[in-house]
Parts: C-alpha cells; structure tokens; sequence
C-alpha cells in the first residue's frame, strides 16, 4: 500500500465530507486474512482505499461503518473470529484464526494528526500513531521499537500504537534491465525504491519511472545514502563483478533486514574472495541472499524480479 497515498485520501476526503472513518486491524492471528497493521479508510459516499483482509468479512465491516458514520452505531472495535464455535464475533470466513478492528472517526479535529503523518512520510521518519477508545493522535517525535503493539483489556479499554513515518525501503544497486524490472516490482508491492548507479547516462536509468530517487554514485559509496534498520531492503544487481564487489562491501556492515547478490556461483566465489583479500570477515558473507531471490529458475530480468521480490515478502512475513 502506497502509505502517502493512503493518508492523502484521508486528508482529501475530511475536507470534502467532513469525515472519513479509519478501520485498523490492529491484532491478528498466522491464519488472519487481515494482519496486524493492514488498514481501510471509508467515506460517507462509499469510496474506499486500502483493505483490511477482503471477502465478506470486509463488506460487512464496511457496512458496520456506515451505520457508525451516521450515528446508528457507537461500538469503535470489533473482535472477530474466522470460524463457528468462538465467544467472538463470527466474521462469515471459515480460515480460522481471528483479528482485532478499531474503527476510527476522524474529521476536522483530527486533521492535524493526519498532515503530521503526511509530513513524516515525506522526510521519511518515523512518528506513532496511538489508537484507543475515541482517541486518533500522532506524535511526529516518537517510535517505538517494535512497529506495532497492542493491549487490550475491554471493548473501552484498549490501546494501539504503531510506527508510521519511515517506509520499507528497496535500495536497488545497479540500474540496469534487472534494476528496472525489480524497481517496478518492488514499487508494485508498496515499497519506497531508491536504485542507485555509477553511469550517468544509461537508458535503463532513464527509463526508470518506478524509482523515488535516483543517485548516481560509486558503488562503493552507496552505504552513505542507504538508512539502517529493519525496514531497509538492499538489491545488489550491478553489470560488472567489480560493481558488485564494491556495493557488497559498502552495505554488508550496515544493519539491514535483507542483503542479496545476483550472480552466478562462480561470479559469487570470486567476489568473496577479492572482499577477504581486502580484510573483509567471510562470516559476515552468511548474512548475504545470493543467488538472489527464490529459486524459480528465472531467466528474463522480469523473471528475476519476481524471485527477488518473492524471497524478500518471504522473510517479511517470516519476521511478523
């Protein structure tokens, strides 16, 4: 999801309703359709953006929402479970597992909050948004260590907080036809796509209208714009053993979540070795995906971006 898109919605549509509600799933289980974080915004007119697990379960939460956003309704939280047989509230799918909506009304009072989040999203830094019984508020100045928690005691006592501010970010190292093809990829799929080259001139670059910034640099000096943390995806795909060399080197002591290499074994081989003659730590090379991505046996550079992405959603997913 396109996050400053999303809170855009949001702003537009208070000033043109007066109001728009907010649904957040804000707790889930591995079988949820809806996980933890996933959010919807819906307006008096019926517009929607976003999607918190889709099917019946949703049209019937959007239906709740209208009757919330003409006062028919006051309940701001649903606990719903995907089976029969549960004290919870039976949400039509037949999956299992369960999930937590709050559903938030925000108008004109909240409007502050929501440019806070557009500010933050803009300079790419965290903030938190603190979610409980009638109350939508975000501290631009302060995250948490885990992105999002929540405590839940009744139907009025509970309270969600989760980082927003500092996307995932795809920092593509090489622009040529596999950057391009994993630059739209990665776009796609919601991330913030940085890709980086040493060539000021090729067409690949140019072309490339998927990117939110485009550096060119030296490989070797890509570690200097690259922001550490769990949220920071490095793709290393450049033409040349050499580029390849020096983006590793440059990125491999930072604190990533994701690190890969193209490359044949033989290429790979010989990149490991040229870094330990330098003075490079082998047991740091255990952290490096390489061949990158799943194995699918991608050929075309599209076929490739495919199996990076998909390796990278994997360890996403493994980690929430």
């Amino acid at each position: 999801m396109n996050e400053k898109r999303f809170w855009q919605f949001a702003r537009d549509n208070i000033n043109e309703y007066d109001k728009v509600l907010l649904l957040t799933v804000t707790d889930s289980s591995n079988h949820s359709p809806g996980r933890q974080g996933f959010k919807m915004l819906l307006t008096p007119n019926g517009s929607t953006i976003g999607t918190v697990g889709g099917g019946i379960m949703e049209k019937q939460l959007i239906d709740y929402g209208f009757e919330l956003l003409s006062g028919k309704e006051e309940k701001q939280i649903k606990r719903l479970q995907h089976s029969p047989k549960t004290d919870l509230e039976e949400s039509g799918l037949i999956c299992g597992g369960y999930q937590t909506i709050i559903f938030s009304l925000l108008t004109f009072n909240e409007i502050n909050s929501v440019d806070k989040i557009l500010e933050n999203l803009n300079k790419r830094e965290n903030g938190l948004l603190k979610l409980s019984y009638n109350l939508f508020d975000y501290d631009s100045s302060q995250s948490q260590k885990d992105d999002c928690t929540f405590n839940y005691e009744n139907d009025t006592d509970y309270i969600y907080k989760e980082n927003i501010g500092f996307t995932d970010t795809a920092y593509i190292i090489g622009g040529g036809h596999v950057g391009l093809a994993v630059s739209q990829i990665m776009k796609f799929i919601g991330f913030y796509v940085v890709v980086f080259d040493h060539r000021e001139d090729v067409f690949t670059m140019n072309q490339n209208t998927y990117a939110d910034e485009k550096i060119i640099t030296d490989y070797k000096d890509v570690n200097q714009f690259i922001k550490e943390g769990s949220k920071s995806y490095a793709i290393i795909v450049t033409p040349m053993h050499m580029g390849d060399k020096e983006a590793l080197g440059s990125v491999i002591n930072l604190d990533l979540n994701y690190i890969g290499m193209m490359g044949s074994a033989r290429k790979i081989k010989t990149v490991f070795n040229n870094l330990v003659k330098d003075g490079l730590d082998k047991k740091l090379f255990d952290k490096v995906h390489t061949p990158i991505g799943l194995e699918i046996e991608a050929e075309t550079p599209e076929e490739i971006a495919v199996s990076i992405a998909a390796e990278i959603i994997s360890i996403k997913r493994k980690e929430e």
